[in-house]
Order: structure tokens, then C-alpha cells, then sequence
């Protein structure tokens, strides 16, 4: 005996939400393809001190820098990160005497609104 229940054809939405991450890497990989075969001029780069030089086109250049400086960048700010931590400044271990209580003295109580007698006393909902 078949099942009383019909199955769903396949929706496009659906399919196109459980694969978004495997279609937004195809789109920007194709991107840096056309990006490549547009920037199509010959270029050489020469590098300091003598460390040799780089014949490519201008796309590979330009994406290899940007590589190179997202690199140096991440390695940067992960020294400055593990700097700030080692001298104990930034991630809120410090002693609880220099910082101030989290609520003043001066302030009423969390449950005072619902305490309060204060406003208009016996007002209908509706």
C-alpha cells in the first residue's frame, strides 16, 4: 500500500539555501577568474634587496598582494592581541578594586517597578 501523504517536489529556494555557502564560493571564485582574465597584462615585478623578480599578469599581481597584505595584517593584529593580553589590559581580568560596582549605591532595586505604589492606581486593561 502507497502512503497517504504526497511528496513535495523539490523546491529551488530550498535547494538554493541548504547549497549557499558552495554557490557564494563559485560566484566569487568566478569573479576572481574574470577579474584575472581581464587584468591580462603582462607585468614584472621586481622585489627589493636583490630577492628576485616575478613575471605574471597585472590580475595575479594584484591578487597575490591583497593575499600578501590580508596575511600580514592577521598576523599583526594577532601579535598586537597576545601584547595586550600579556600585559593583562584588555580582557576585563583586572583587579575588582579599581573598577567601579556595576550598579551605584544610589539606585533602587531591580524589582522596584513592580513594587511601585506611585502612577494611576486601579486603571482597567481594556
Amino acid at each position: 500500500m502507497s502512503s497517504p501523504y504526497k511528496r513535495r517536489r523539490p523546491s529551488v529556494v530550498k535547494n538554493f539555501w541548504v547549497y549557499r555557502r558552495l554557490i557564494a564560493v563559485a560566484i566569487v571564485l568566478g569573479l576572481l577568474l574574470w577579474f584575472i582574465w581581464v587584468n591580462s597584462a603582462p607585468v614584472t615585478v621586481s622585489f627589493p634587496f636583490g630577492l628576485g623578480s616575478l613575471t605574471s599578469t597585472t590580475g595575479l599581481v594584484i591578487l597575490l598582494s591583497a593575499l600578501v597584505g590580508s596575511l600580514t595584517t592577521a598576523l599583526t593584529m594577532t601579535l598586537f592581541l597576545a601584547l595586550r593580553r600579556r600585559r593583562g589590559g584588555a580582557d576585563g581580568r583586572d583587579d575588582d578594586e579599581d573598577r567601579p560596582s556595576a550598579i551605584p549605591e544610589d539606585r533602587p532595586p531591580p524589582d522596584y517597578a513592580s513594587k511601585a505604589t506611585e502612577g494611576f492606581p486601579n486603571v482597567p486593561s481594556s
